[in-house]
């Protein structure tokens, strides 16, 4: 594909990989494959050489097919370092209004509170979890449907800081049900005790943003759209695998454990490492 902007106000995007890795890392873009009606979607890539699938959320900048770029990596947790990532700086008070309307008016107003009041559902890393989670329900196999382009315009609209303008709908649909969505899933994820299950979906989330960005009252500026990385949940035999190994470790332990001989022979060939 020649050289092109992915939206003509183009997307920040989330990435779906294998692995991550810390530091800066080249992002190597290739080709548009999930495209949504009104744009965004995602697009293949490679990161720090592995293949991964990229996903928007930024609708104010661009992203070029092909391109090639360096990244910042930031992992995401209850406890993130967001100073490296394009809207980790952005306050509560910083995000254009979000107004429901999907005839629902208790729910809606009592949302409407929740992502414009400042408090938990405007910080930052609440609209960085919030965009994971949305990814995480995205049907790529299904292309431009209605949900996934619902799904695209809410990440847009809770990635959508005042300094940007309100969010162009591109796709005409509306958002309501996602948003509503991504407010239940963190409430409950955030409730007393769920901050274990919070960290480990969290976990598999990193962002990916352009190292060469300038930051403008909070608002990282410049360079390719912000990432995220998402790595698939082990598969069932991995952890079987990995169980057998520990087995398989805990037992030559405990047949030589009294012989000093054999466990030092199993320190020198690695033949109980698991």
């Amino acid at each position: 594909m020649k050289s092109t902007s992915i939206l003509g106000a183009a997307c920040g995007l989330l990435l779906i990989t294998l692995g991550a890795t810390a530091g800066t890392v080249p992002l190597n873009i290739s080709n548009y494959n999930f495209a949504l009606a009104g744009g965004g979607g995602g697009a293949s890539a490679t990161l720090n050489g592995v293949p991964v699938q990229i996903y928007c959320d930024d609708f104010a900048n661009e992203i070029y097919l092909p391109s090639s770029n360096s990244a910042n990596i930031t992992t995401l947790g209850t406890g993130a370092n967001l100073s490296e990532t394009r809207f980790g700086g952005v306050s509560s008070t910083g995000w254009t209004t979000i107004t429901l309307s999907d005839g629902n008016s208790a729910l809606d107003t009592t949302d409407d509170s929740f992502f414009n009041n400042p408090g938990s559902g405007s910080t930052a890393l609440a609209r960085y979890e919030m965009a994971a989670y949305l990814v995480s329900v995205y049907n790529p196999s299904l292309g431009g449907n209605t949900s996934n382009n619902q799904i695209q315009e809410a990440i847009w609209t809770i990635m959508d800081p005042k300094t940007t303008g309100a969010v162009i709908d591109p796709s005409g649909v509306n958002p309501d049900t996602y948003l509503e969505q991504a407010v239940t899933w963190y409430s409950s994820m955030n409730a007393p005790g769920q901050q274990g299950a919070l960290n480990t979906f969290l976990a598999r989330f990193e962002i990916v943003s352009a190292s060469n960005m300038s930051y403008t009252s909070g608002l990282g500026v410049g360079g390719f759209q912000e990432q995220l990385v998402m790595t698939p949940e082990p598969r069932g035999g991995l952890w079987l695998l990995f169980f057998l190994m520990l087995s398989g470790f805990a037992v030559m332990r405990r047949t030589s454990g009294t012989n000093p001989a054999s466990q030092l022979q199993e320190h020198i060939d690695g033949s109980a490492r698991p």
